[in-house]
C-alpha cells in the first residue's frame, strides 16, 4: 500500500494544476480546497496565502528545469551537438507547459512571484547556457570569434521572449501574427537562430 502523500504536498499540486490551466488572478483558495475535498480552514494551516502557494509552485517548477537541465549537460554519454539538442528540446517541453495566461496573470497581480521568474531568467541564461558554450569552445564546437556574452545575451533574449508577453507585443501585428503559435515553438526557433550564427559551419546541422 502506497503511503499518503504529505498534505502541503497535496495542496501545492492541486494549486499548480489550476494555476497553469487558469492564470493565478482567477484561482481562489476555495477552488483550491474544493478541488482536494477539504475546507479552506485547512488550508490555511499549511499556507498563508495563494501567493504563497505560486511562490512555492514557481520555485519547484525552476528546480525541475533545472535539474532536467543539468542531467543533460553532466551526461558524458553525449557529445556537445547531442547536449546542445537536449537541452533546448528539454527547455521547450518545459516552456510548452506554461499557461502564456499565467506568466501575464504574474506580472500583473504578483510583482513578488514576477521577481522570481526574473531573476531565475536570469541564472538560467548567464549561467548554464554560458557554461554550455564554454564546453563548445573548448571542445571546438562554438567558433573562437563568436562574442560569447553577445551570445549568452541572444539567449536571455529568448527566454524573455517567453516569459515577458509585453516584450512579445512591442512588435508590430504584421510580424506577431508570423510568429510561431506557441512558446515552445518560439524558443526552438529562436534558439535555432541564435545556434546557426555560433557554431561552426560542419556542426550546425549536427545540433540542428
Amino acid at each position: 500500500m502506497k503511503p499518503d502523500i504529505d498534505p502541503k504536498e497535496r495542496i501545492v499540486r492541486e494549486a499548480r494544476k489550476l494555476f497553469f490551466a487558469h492564470g493565478y488572478s482567477k484561482v481562489l483558495m476555495a477552488n483550491i480546497a474544493k478541488g482536494l475535498g477539504m475546507s479552506k480552514k485547512t488550508l490555511y494551516l499549511y499556507f498563508e496565502g495563494k501567493e504563497e502557494l505560486l511562490n512555492i509552485v514557481i520555485e519547484q517548477y525552476q528546480n525541475e528545469v533545472q535539474g532536467g537541465v543539468e542531467m543533460i549537460i553532466k551526461n558524458e554519454a553525449l557529445n556537445f551537438p547531442e547536449k546542445v539538442s537536449q537541452v533546448f528540446q528539454y527547455v521547450a517541453t518545459k516552456l510548452h507547459a506554461i499557461n502564456p495566461v499565467l506568466v501575464k496573470d504574474i506580472k500583473e497581480n504578483s510583482p513578488r512571484s514576477w521577481q522570481m521568474i526574473q531573476a531565475y531568467k536570469a541564472e538560467a541564461a548567464f549561467l548554464r547556457f554560458n557554461s554550455l558554450l564554454d564546453e563548445g569552445l573548448q571542445k571546438g564546437f562554438v567558433r573562437k570569434e563568436v562574442n560569447r556574452p553577445l551570445a549568452v545575451l541572444l539567449y536571455a533574449s529568448a527566454l524573455e521572449t517567453i516569459l515577458n508577453p509585453d516584450f512579445t507585443r512591442q512588435m508590430p501585428r504584421v510580424l506577431i501574427d508570423e510568429m510561431p503559435a506557441t512558446p515552445d515553438s518560439v524558443f526552438d526557433g529562436l534558439v535555432g537562430i541564435i545556434f546557426n550564427g555560433v557554431l561552426t559551419k560542419s556542426e550546425q546541422k549536427a545540433v540542428l
